[in-house]
């Protein structure tokens, strides 16, 4: 049996006796493998960073750590068969090139095909060709490769239930209350803690969406940020041991894989945009349109995602894109 495939296994077996220990002797038998096996798959998991205790005559105990692994996701899906569709790497320029490639090499899977993770992103990639400061151990940078087959007027809103999922997903792991900034930005006390990027390909005939890559980055216990974001980035545990990376993950494609219905291979997007108004950090406020400078009241947000602003020459517009402030000083 290769190396890899015993440290899965033992990997699999600590990771379902989380906290606890389990004697060398029936994690080898629970992991179908010998006893030195173990050690040797111990001694690996443990330089890679997984925090596991032994403990004499009561055997190996692992502990919660910043460690992305495929167990620790599973064990918290809904459906552990998604699991399967995950590629876990470590370093990456980003999550959503890396999808790009595999599209581009390999044939079409299901309605969700694959779900890239990274724990580092080397060039990370915001909207309108930003960089995505993306340190190793601290984040959650990921992006779904999915097979849509909407139309173009309904897939742009893939972007809009994205920071949904994040938002739930930060709610039900880290219980707080982050909030959304049109389009899709995610904010926790003032302070931008999530980015999200969605890119599609498109039949310019027929204009359906054939395959999109949603990538979300989240900075969760990120402590320190470039001097040219500093003032706006922000995370949910500044400091903190990142020890919840592999359930938020879990958390996160539960909710976002949970807001489409399939049938016979078609995605369509279930109701969420009330809840996203709920979580709106804009509507009700005054901001500054930024490719117009004008300034405008923001009064709600329709069906399809869109701002909808009185401005203060007295028209009343809708924004489909682009994007605005809310510090009117910007």
């Amino acid at each position: 049996m290769r190396d890899g495939s015993t440290k899965s296994r033992v990997l699999d077996v600590l990771t379902e006796n989380m906290n606890s220990a389990v004697s060398g002797e029936d994690l080898a038998g629970l992991a179908g493998v010998s006893r030195s096996a173990v050690w040797k798959a111990v001694s690996s998991l443990k330089q890679q960073g997984y925090n596991i205790e032994a403990r004499r005559n009561l055997g190996y105990i692992l502990k919660p750590s910043n460690v992305i692994s495929r167990s620790g996701i599973v064990r918290h899906l809904k459906e552990p068969k998604l699991g399967e569709l995950i590629v876990i790497m470590d370093a990456v320029d980003s999550t959503n090139n890396e999808a790009k490639r595999y599209a581009a090499a390999s044939a079409r899977g299901g309605a969700v095909d694959r779900i890239f993770i990274a724990n580092e992103q080397t060039a990370g990639r915001g909207r309108r060709g930003r960089s995505f400061y993306s340190p190793p151990g601290t984040g959650v940078y990921m992006s779904f490769l999915i097979h849509p087959d909407m139309a173009a007027a309904e897939a742009v809103r893939l972007t809009t239930a994205a920071s949904v999922a994040v938002c739930r997903s930060l709610e039900e792991v880290f219980g707080v209350q982050p909030r959304i900034k049109w389009v899709n930005d995610v904010y926790l006390n003032d302070k931008k803690l999530c980015g999200i990027l969605t890119e599609a390909i498109s039949d310019f005939e027929t204009g359906i969406v054939h395959s999109a890559i949603v990538g979300i980055g989240v900075n969760l216990s990120t402590d320190s940020f470039p001097d040219d974001i500093s003032g706006v980035a922000g995370a949910v545990c500044p400091g903190g041991d990142g020890s919840e990376r592999s359930r938020f993950i879990a958390a996160l494609i539960n909710s976002f894989t949970g807001m489409f219905s399939t049938e016979n291979g078609v995605m369509t997007l279930c109701s969420y945009i009330d809840e996203y108004k709920k979580r709106s950090m804009v509507i009700g406020r005054r901001i500054r349109i930024l490719n117009t400078g004008e300034l405008a009241e923001a009064l709600d947000v329709d069906s399809d995602g869109s701002l909808i602003v009185r401005t203060d020459g007295g028209g009343v517009e809708r924004l489909s894109g682009g994007e605005i402030s809310i510090r009117l000083s910007e």
